[in-house]
């Protein structure tokens, strides 16, 4: 066995700063707190590339005595707990004193400090955990510590980091939550030399949240202030139609203390539970208030899970507040009286037809025309390039009122298009028919795809109803006729053997998602006519910063528009504008939790691009084009699961029936 000896302190301050310093995220996170346990009223953090090159956090805290600077430094050295009691009782944010020293241990440290006892400052210089230099320094009252290089000394780590703008999206969420847990201080995040965003420290939740999350998030979150016994529940959750594809905006605060938690996450989702859709997630800005003696915050190196001694109490105080809010009154109220997605007459089937038969090149507006039809908003003008390339007229827009009615694209030109043929559709009623109808030439029957997973064969012992004649080609299946539709939403259609129940959202949405994949790198994006500006939380637009070559293939042509906005220049020509914040925020939701390969995400994008593009579950279609929408469906054999991987169609046999209703045993 090798003989056994003690690390020096250096190696153990390597040792250490692997448990705390993982990122320039985690260095802030170490910072912040100390300068909140000084009782600091102002705090600024400011980085450069991501944080890891330059980083300094300055506050107007109590500051640190002159004596005390060397040994804040050093090992274990804290001034918020003396004996084995205190941490029963923990109060502060940091209590261990490993920060500056894991800190100075891999990164060049300067910092600077005074209390309003004395005249002057101290500063002290730390590089790799040697002290380079020390004196007296004329600074404000307060602490500012300033890093650079982070691990210039252990490039093995260094590797490890990503790109400037993730690393500062990991800087900018810390603050963020810090901030939104202590309302009365006033921070401030600047990066890269411009201001990121500030709270005022007005010491009001929401004022922090509608600062770093921005007015729309804020202005319809569901305020929460419950006594559970001796547990505080405060906060605000966000109404059930405001939703993210990951748990990224799901935060809990403990005491102040900015946490993870997979009991109150557990709690929180069972509150909404039967009001979100699969794979949905609510969002949520939760703070609980116990007793320190019923929560142990010594459980993890960076102080971000907690233990509680009364989990079941603690489930339920989040669980029933949660609850008490989403059923009251006044939120029923609110979304029984908010105004409801209208419909333009364009949007039908018909133009769906047309989507799906896309082709990846520039198209004209579609003009103006009677019925009803479901395409996407004619809110949308080609591209200049677009228009160059196919040297297509140019479009005039006519504008009546621009300060009260929307500008609508108009081609006088052209006339509206000839409707294709439609299959003469058999008349079905419940009564007997009082008329003779004329007979109608028949159609060329619909091949059915063959789905024998799905269909059951009559066994052989079953009666057979007499056929009318031979059949000359016994390989080709009947035409299939659309009887109707369930609720707007489920197309009904048979054939000779049996029932199709067509899910039309679904099966719409994977057309679209497949279009979208053959087409890929080639979409067809179309210039909106007002720019459009979609706010998001800061971690959210960095995401989509960080891939703006994926939003291009997908069709999106977007930029950086500052304080957590991004400016949408170009959409696919399939999407809605009013749904583009929601691609956009789902994308970032997914990009914070993905670990796996970039044509992943792409994947997801798109799929995200083709729900929100795909007609919409109760939306009321005329017969005729529901049988042109089932007829292509079920010529389709790919389309049988949509992209999220429900089934879009199934089928009921007539033995089936016949078996249910008795008439065969």
């Amino acid at each position: 066995m090798p003989q056994i000896f003690q690390m020096p302190p250096q190696m153990a301050n390597l040792i250490a700063a692997g448990e705390v310093v993982e990122r320039p995220g985690s260095v802030v996170k170490e910072l912040v707190e100390n300068a909140v346990d000084a009782g600091a009223s102002h705090i600024t953090v400011e980085i450069k590339h991501g944080g890891v090159t330059y980083l300094r956090v300055t506050d107007d805290g109590k500051g640190i005595l002159p004596e005390d600077v060397r040994t804040a430094f050093l090992r274990h050295a804290t001034s918020k707990v003396r004996t084995e009691a205190d941490l029963e009782k923990i109060g502060t944010l940091g209590f261990r004193g490993e920060a500056l020293a894991a800190i100075s241990s891999v990164a060049r440290v300067d910092l600077f400090t005074r209390t309003a006892d004395n005249t002057e400052g101290v500063q002290i210089t730390i590089e790799g955990g040697q002290e380079t230099g020390y004196g007296a320094t004329g600074c404000p009252v307060g602490t500012t510590v300033v890093i650079r290089d982070l691990f210039f000394n252990v490039p093995a780590r260094a590797k490890f980091l990503k790109k400037d703008v993730t690393e500062g999206g990991y800087v900018e969420n810390i603050v963020t939550q810090i901030a939104v847990s202590q309302p009365q201080v006033a921070f401030k995040l600047i990066k890269d030399g411009r201001e990121s965003f500030s709270t005022p420290g007005d010491g009001k939740m929401l004022s922090a949240i509608y600062a770093t999350g921005g007015k729309d998030l804020a202005g319809r979150m569901l305020s929460i202030l419950s006594n559970q016994g001796d547990i505080r529940v405060s906060g605000f959750v966000a109404p059930p139609e405001i939703t993210r594809a990951t748990r990224a905006q799901q935060n809990f605060y403990i005491n102040g203390r900015w946490i993870r938690s997979k009991l109150l996450t557990a709690a929180l989702e069972e509150a909404y539970k039967g009001r979100l859709m699969t794979g949905r997630y609510p969002v949520c800005w939760l703070q609980l208030d116990v007793h320190p003696s019923a929560v142990d915050v010594n459980v993890h190196p960076a102080k971000l899970e907690v233990k509680f001694s009364r989990e079941k109490e603690i489930f339920s105080a989040v669980y029933h507040s949660v609850v008490a809010v989403l059923e009251s009154g006044d939120e029923l109220s609110r979304l029984k009286n908010a105004p409801q997605r209208t419909v333009p007459r364009e949007d039908n089937l018909t133009s769906l037809q047309q989507k799906l038969e896309f082709k990846p090149q520039p198209q004209p507006l579609p003009v103006e025309r009677q019925g009803t039809t479901l395409t996407h908003r004619e809110t949308f003008a080609p591209t200049q390039k677009a228009v160059a390339q196919t040297k297509a007229p140019v479009y005039q827009t006519a504008v009546e009122k621009p300060q009260e009615t929307p500008v609508r694209l108009v081609k006088p030109e052209l006339k509206p298009l000839p409707q294709p043929p439609r299959p003469a559709m058999p008349h079905y009623s419940a009564k007997p028919a009082e008329k003779s109808v004329e007979k109608q030439e028949e159609t060329p029957a619909v091949k059915l795809p063959d789905l024998p997973a799905k269909i059951e064969e009559k066994p052989a012992e079953l009666p057979v109803e007499p056929t009318v004649g031979p059949k000359e080609k016994p390989a080709e299946k009947p035409a299939v006729r659309v009887l109707g539709e369930a609720f707007h939403t489920y197309l009904i259609a048979e054939d000779e053997d049996g029932l199709w129940l067509i899910d039309k959202h679904a099966a719409h949405e994977k057309m679209l998602f497949d279009k979208l994949k053959s087409t890929l790198g080639q979409q067809a994006s179309q210039l909106l006519l007002t720019p459009k500006t979609v706010t998001l939380s800061q971690v959210e637009q960095a995401a989509c910063l960080e891939h703006l070559d994926l939003l291009e293939q997908a069709g999106f042509a977007v930029e950086d528009f500052g304080r957590g906005a991004l400016l949408v220049r170009e959409a696919p020509m399939y999407l809605a504008e009013e749904d583009i914040p929601f691609v956009l925020s789902d994308l970032a939701g997914r990009i914070q939790s993905h670990r796996g390969a970039e044509n992943e995400l792409l994947d997801e994008l798109l799929k995200s691009v083709a729900c929100k593009a795909a007609v919409k579950a109760g939306m009321s279609t005329d017969t005729a084009e529901l049988q042109k929408f089932a007829e292509t469906v079920l010529a389709d054999d790919s389309v049988r699961n949509c992209p999220h991987g429900r089934p879009c169609v199934t089928y009921v046999s007539r033995y089936q029936l016949e078996k249910l209703f008795k008439r065969i045993v």
